[in-house]
């Protein structure tokens, strides 16, 4: 099977990517290498891409591979990738993360996000929709924080019409655009929304690096109110839901599904913070301040539909191991 990966050296991407490899499949994967989340993020993209080669050469099975640094937004670097694909005779999957991710950066550089989520999700469906050998199916990553307003847990039924900020409004776009591509153009669609991801190489604007690297740096940790919690999800979880998604194309024909990625377990920040102490053998000051109004007080996903549709499984029991595996990941970039 072939598959495009976009975004793929991200910090979702690059377990996807790394399945994927492990797997067997063909894969192109894209991916613009931007220093959105500071120069360390660029420093983590690389490292994957490292990784993802050396997992390459290393299988016994070698079947085709290539790194594509591309800017989806880019006319002429979407007719590099449609002649790329030309090289595989065609793409039967195609798994789009490449997005601009962050809520507070979006409040300062909304353009950004409209153009990296929207304009590059709308030119990659052009170019699906306008060649034969490209198939259409769509497995599209999407967030949490598009539930803003809806009773817990969030449900993907629930009616979506707050938005806290330009990244959960250009997020929900783009399911727009791809239930319109759905019904027009008989796209098949799997939409996740993933909730508050960690893990190893974590991104450097979210709260697990930057209280890793608070700790590590004896510097304080900010909480934004006393009582928010989260429904903190392990990426490589998250990775083999991505993965499994791809089994609802086989056989089936008209599909759109939007399914949340999560762990059905929201945990207070605060208890997260102690339990990041207690993996580090270590402690610095809690600041607990005001809550931020561009964020939501609390997030819980009901995975209901990812357990039937996805064989999805969580462990929640094994938050304190995942921590570890963090740590152990993020200190050789910190210290």
């Amino acid at each position: 099977m072939n598959v495009l990966l976009t975004g793929g050296l991200g910090f979702i991407g690059f377990f996807v990517a790394k399945s994927l490899l492990e797997k067997g499949y063909n894969l192109i994967l894209v991916d613009n290498i931007n220093n959105y989340a500071g120069k360390i993020n660029v420093i983590f993209k690389n490292q994957r891409l490292k990784e993802l080669q050396k997992i390459y050469n290393n299988s016994k099975k070698k079947n085709y591979y290539n790194f594509l640094k591309l800017d989806l937004t880019k006319d002429k670097d979407i007719l590099i990738l449609e002649q790329e694909i030309k090289k595989i005779s065609g793409i039967d999957i195609t798994i789009h993360l490449a997005a601009y991710a962050g809520v507070k950066y979006s409040l300062k550089y909304p353009e950004k996000y409209i153009k990296n989520n929207i304009i590059a999700t709308q030119k990659l469906l052009n170019l699906v929709n306008k060649k034969d050998f490209i198939s259409k199916n769509i497995i599209f990553s999407s967030t949490s924080s598009v539930y803003d307003g809806n009773p817990l847990p969030f449900k993907e039924e629930n009616c979506i019409t707050n938005f806290l900020s330009p990244y959960s409004y250009t997020k929900f776009c783009c399911e727009n655009i791809l239930k319109t591509y759905h019904k027009i153009y008989n796209f098949n669609v799997v939409i996740l929304r993933y909730f508050t991801v960690f893990g190893p190489y974590n991104r450097p604007d979210m709260a697990t690096f930057k209280f890793f690297y608070n700790l590590l740096k004896s510097k304080p940790i900010y909480i934004n109110g006393k009582d928010i919690s989260r429904d903190w999800t392990y990426v490589e979880s998250t990775a083999i839901a991505t993965i499994n998604a791809i089994n609802l194309f086989k056989n089936n024909n008209n599909i759109f599904e939007i399914i949340n990625i999560g762990s059905d377990n929201p945990i207070k920040v605060i208890d997260y913070v102690n339990l990041i102490f207690k993996v580090a053998n270590k402690e610095t000051k809690i600041v607990i301040k005001d809550y931020n109004p561009y964020e939501m007080k609390s997030t819980w996903a009901d995975i209901t539909k990812a357990k039937k549709l996805l064989n999805y499984n969580v462990d929640n029991n094994n938050l304190e191991y995942y921590l570890k595996k963090t740590f152990e990941n993020l200190k050789k970039y910190i210290l």
